[in-house]
């Protein structure tokens, strides 16, 4: 999911077919203007629910499968840093002498 901040007057564009703007905003409530071609069914989640019962919506579809893909291919920690090499074993022939 992407997540934007945006101002009253301010729109986002999506896949260069559907503007959503900013109309108005209060502490309470945000108005939206959605400018979508006629084919694009644009629904308000509560009506879509009641359209589709018992169905995920697209946004809890899409967190379950990218769960899903978490799971099945859990990131691979980075590599740590190499260690230094170790130093030589200390030359004990010259501890001793002839």
């Amino acid at each position: 999911m992407l997540a934007l901040s945006r101002g009253e007057g301010q729109s986002i564009i999506i896949d260069g077919r559907i503007e959503v703007k900013i109309v108005k905003w209060s502490r309470s409530s945000v108005r939206l203007a959605i400018q979508a071609p006629r084919e694009v069914l644009v629904d308000r989640d509560e009506i879509w629910r009641r359209m589709h019962p018992g169905q995920l919506s697209p946004l809890e579809q899409a967190e379950q499968e990218r769960l899903l893909r978490l799971t099945q291919n859990p990131p691979t920690p980075p590599a740590s840093p190499a260690s230094p090499p170790s130093a030589p074993p200390p030359d004990h022939a010259s501890d001793h002498a002839p």
